[in-house]
């Protein structure tokens, strides 16, 4: 039987991060299919309007009684709390970039034969985590849907269609990738390698064999 599902919908503003499941899948556990995915941080105030898709996929899977299930923790949710466990550093406790008391976040995922459209200011364009990083700021495609697992029980969870960048941001969880045209030089040919490094000695040739340091 087809599990209650929303049509797709675009997100209020938020904040990407792991951005690099959006380009290659991962599987979320051993044994598990890899799968395409993100975490998006939104702003408590943007809470209500995606809490309404959720409302909406619990009553069309079961019911107005659904509600109340979910009130009573027996539906599992989408959202994660911006201090809580799933925001923090398992071995340290301390916050993931991005992260707080402000926030909330979800993790909306895509099935690996069905990679999310990324794209910035082309919509024909599709970017790479060059552009479309960890850190930046956007507006995803969702679709809202149920779920039963016998292990796990019922829930709802966010599934992902696409993202689209709209500001730039600090990235979280390093640099990502060097600026080629600040660090590159030109570099004249200057014909053949010194013989000294033919011959299969390669740099070491250089040396003497008294003078080489290893």
């Amino acid at each position: 039987m087809a599990k209650a599902r929303t049509d797709d919908f675009k997100t209020p503003l938020c904040r990407l991060s792991y951005a690099q499941t959006l380009f290659k899948p991962r599987a979320q556990e051993e044994g598990k299919d890899p799968k395409y995915g993100c975490t998006l941080i939104f702003e408590k105030k943007h809470r209500a309007e995606l809490e309404k898709r959720v409302a909406e996929t619990i009553v069309a899977e079961w019911g107005p009684k659904g509600i109340e299930k979910a009130k009573a923790g027996l539906i599992k949710s989408p959202f994660l709390a911006g201090d809580g466990k799933e925001a923090r550093n398992k071995t340290s406790g301390e916050l993931h970039p991005g992260m707080g008391p402000d926030v909330f976040f979800i993790r909306p995922s895509a099935n690996k034969d069905r990679p999310p459209a990324v794209w910035w200011k082309d919509p024909n364009k599709q970017e790479d985590e060059s552009t479309v990083y960890s850190g930046c700021f956007g507006k995803a495609v969702l679709n809202c849907f149920a779920w039963h697992n016998d292990k796990s029980g019922d829930g709802v969870s966010f599934g992902l269609a696409g993202y689209q960048k709209h500001a730039e941001g600090e990235r979280l969880g390093g640099a990502g990738p060097i600026d080629k045209e600040k660090w590159s030089e030109t570099i004249a040919d200057e014909g053949e390698a010194p013989k000294e490094t033919k011959n299969g000695k390669g740099a070491g040739g250089l040396f003497g064999d008294d003078e080489i340091p290893f």
